[in-house]
C-alpha cells in the first residue's frame, strides 16, 4: 500500500484528537506528547530509516509517520479517559462568570456623552 495513504489517514484523525485535547484544557500534555512523538521518536527512527538503512526520503516519511502515530495513539487514549462531565461543569461555571461580568459591566451608567 503507498504510504501516502497512511498520511491522508493519519492527517485526518491526529489533528481533530488534538484539538479535542486543546480545547479540554489540556495544551501542556498536548505539548509534550507532541514534543515525544516527533522529537524523541519520530525524528530519531526517520533518521536510521532514511540514513543508516538507506530508504532516502521514504525511510524519513516513515519514521515521521511513525511518531504521528503514537501521537494519535496517545492522544486518543487521553481523549478517551477524559471525564467530560467535569469539563461540561468548568465550560459552564466559565460562562456563567463572563455572563455575570458582562451583565454587570451593561448596567454601569455611561460616562460618554
Amino acid at each position: 500500500m503507498n504510504i501516502a495513504i497512511y498520511s491522508i489517514i493519519k492527517d485526518c484523525v491526529q489533528p481533530v484528537l488534538s484539538g479535542v485535547a486543546i480545547g479540554a484544557g489540556q495544551q501542556s500534555r498536548v505539548a509534550y506528547v507532541n514534543i515525544g512523538s516527533y522529537y524523541i521518536v519520530g525524528i530519531p527512527v526517520g533518521v536510521v530509516l532514511g540514513y543508516i538503512i538507506r530508504l532516502h526520503v521514504e525511510g524519513v516519511w516513515i519514521g515521521m509517520l511513525i511518531g504521528t502515530l503514537l501521537q494519535t495513539i496517545t492522544l486518543l487514549i487521553l481523549t478517551s479517559r477524559t471525564n467530560w462531565d467535569d469539563q461540561v461543569s468548568i465550560a459552564r461555571r466559565r460562562v456563567d462568570r463572563w455572563f455575570v461580568e458582562a451583565e454587570t459591566d451593561t448596567n454601569l451608567p455611561s460616562t460618554v456623552q
